[in-house]
């Protein structure tokens, strides 16, 4: 199929009349270059969309009305809280789009009559509930995008749950029906183009959704079980083809060493049996077998292993490859 079937030529002409081409200029293109023309303009209007949407939350935070009181009126109002814990989470509450964190802390520190610990751990908690309650908001608002924009998009805010002041303003643009349709607008688009277009780096760009996924999973348990030479965080960030690579690694190393431990078995049992045979042919015959089947790696355990239980194989055994030494790439001493 090519990348073309994925859409119509004229659901493209139709896309780029829109975006400012004539169907003149359209009409003289093929197929392929209508193509590469749709997937230029596609994706700049997804860089630029991006931007818009930055920038309207930037400008949303950096704007922010303030609504400070003077220091005063707010040195009065704080200690008229006292030692209420309650009182304080209310402020929080009040004011909380008036400071930041940092500004909150020292406030409270200068003016509150509770240790400098305690403010702390109330900031945090307080923090922490809001986080959790915003999130939770943003993922029931967000439920209409498609899985892999929604899951990529959630991580995205869990991992920077912390930037406070830029949570919040998601959150309050979450509430206009229209911030969440033109985000849904844009997922659906991005999720087709990269279908269409870039399916090779599908998982690069939604690796949350993929990380989740039974596939990813499974994967990264099945190397689990084949090794305990990776932790599973390891696993976990490794793409699924990676992942597949490595399980079949493992796979083979296993089977290599199966079939090794045969060879070195076979051999050791054999120049065993042959050195305490009253005829020097069955020795010789078994060397030859050895140097012959094994490769170097295996054949030095092997010598090493019978050199260790009887010092006089060594020689022997020298003694009856002396004739091959041309063929080894290696000496025993």
């Amino acid at each position: 199929m090519s990348k073309t079937s994925y859409l119509s030529s004229s659901l493209m002409k139709i896309y780029l009349t829109n975006r400012g081409h004539t169907q003149t200029e359209l009409n003289h293109l093929n197929d392929s270059e209508l193509f590469e023309l749709y997937k230029e303009e596609s994706l700049e209007y997804l860089h630029l969309f991006q931007l818009e949407l930055d920038e309207q939350i930037g400008n949303t935070i950096k704007n922010r009305p303030k609504n400070y009181n003077s220091p005063s009126k707010l040195k009065t109002k704080i200690e008229k809280i006292g030692k209420n814990i309650s009182k304080v989470y209310d402020m929080i509450d009040e004011y909380i789009d008036d400071y930041t964190y940092e500004e909150f802390l020292e406030i409270f520190r200068s003016y509150l009559r509770i240790p400098a610990v305690k403010i702390q751990k109330i900031l945090k908690v307080k923090y922490r509930q809001l986080q959790e309650v915003w999130l939770e908001k943003l993922k029931v608002r967000f439920s209409s995008l498609p899985d892999e924009e929604r899951i990529q998009l959630m991580d995205y805010y869990e991992k920077n749950r912390d930037n406070i002041q830029k949570l919040k303003q998601i959150y309050h643009l979450s509430e206009d029906e229209n911030y969440i349709k033109n985000i849904q607008q844009i997922s659906e688009f991005k999720l087709d183009i990269m279908e269409s277009f870039m399916p090779e780096l599908m998982e690069e760009n939604y690796k949350a959704y993929y990380d989740e996924t039974p596939e990813k999973i499974n994967l990264v348990q099945e190397v689990l079980t084949l090794t305990h030479s990776y932790p599973r965080s390891f696993l976990k960030e490794l793409s699924m083809s990676k992942l597949v690579f490595l399980k079949n690694e493992i796979i083979e190393q296993d089977k290599r060493e199966i079939a090794d431990k045969k060879l070195f078995n076979k051999h050791t049992k054999a120049l065993e049996e042959a050195l305490n045979s009253p005829n020097d042919t069955d020795f010789s015959r078994a060397a030859l077998d050895a140097i012959t089947e094994l490769d170097s790696d295996i054949l030095h355990r092997v010598v090493n292993y019978l050199t260790n239980k009887n010092k006089a194989f060594l020689n022997k055994f020298n003694t009856a490859i002396k004739g091959y030494q041309n063929i080894l790439k290696t000496k025993f001493i």
